[in-house]
């Protein structure tokens, strides 16, 4: 899948939040709101670049900007907008930028899951898989409930070639909302490269029930080559 950082993601040829994770897994895919639609010709979420090399999947969990609570104190303020401005550079693909702008999050609100989550899809993207998995662990410690930190772990063992953890994270998120379409695509696209055609169709289903621009971004998924060819595929993704 590709950049789904906080909300989508190619890994996905992963998303935030940093779902984004793109798309990220970020405020989420990232982190912070549902994925959006991909935008037609990939499955980039609308705020999310494909990871280099693959074109289509969300990066991170589609993720909005993180809000400011009324009870942050100055710091916890700082280190959020230090946070949205590195999810813009995480978006653009200006990694190394945006790992700076997390950092500079982290060392003023050490317990941001935001920037955790946004750094280690990052770092997973830039193929740093073990510290970024760790990373989006750690924001996961903090709010087991960021479905876009669950995204992005599913992300970044996908993007580790770790099909079985990523699967499972992907499966996670969905309990964490069952309307995630890029983690129900996530999990398609791997049975895809697996040549399972059913289970391809039980998990992309549900994607194109969910957001029917998925139907668009399957046909040009790299992941689903070895299925392309079978009749159930094809009709399922047709026009």
């Amino acid at each position: 899948m590709g950049l789904f950082l906080a909300g989508v993601p190619s890994a996905f040829s992963i998303v935030p939040a940093l779902t984004t994770p793109p798309a990220a897994a970020v405020t989420g895919p990232g982190p912070g709101t549902n994925p959006a639609p991909a935008p037609a010709g990939g499955k980039v979420t609308a705020a999310a670049a494909a990871k280099p090399g693959q074109e289509g999947k969300p990066a991170v969990s589609t993720a909005a900007a993180a809000p400011a609570a009324p009870e942050m104190d100055q710091r916890q303020r700082e280190a959020l907008d230090f946070y949205n401005r590195g999810l813009k550079l995480y978006y653009a693909r200006r990694y190394d930028q945006a790992l700076v702008l997390f950092d500079r999050a982290l060392n003023l609100n050490p317990a941001s899951y935001q920037a955790l989550n946004g750094k280690g899809a990052t770092y997973a993207f830039l193929g740093r898989y073990d510290e970024g998995i760790a990373l989006i662990r750690q924001a996961l410690a903090l709010k087991p409930s960021f479905e876009y930190a669950q995204f992005n772990l599913g992300l970044a063992n996908e993007l580790a070639g770790r099909w079985s953890s990523a699967i499972s994270a992907y499966q996670a998120a969905i309990q964490l909302n069952s309307k995630d379409t890029w983690a129900y695509f996530g999990i398609a696209s791997i049975y895809g490269r697996q040549d399972n055609v059913p289970k391809v169709i039980e998990y992309l289903l549900p994607a194109i029930a969910l957001n029917p621009d998925a139907k668009a971004v399957a046909r040009e998924e790299q992941d689903f080559a070895p299925v392309r060819g079978d009749p159930r595929f094809q009709a399922l993704v047709k026009p």
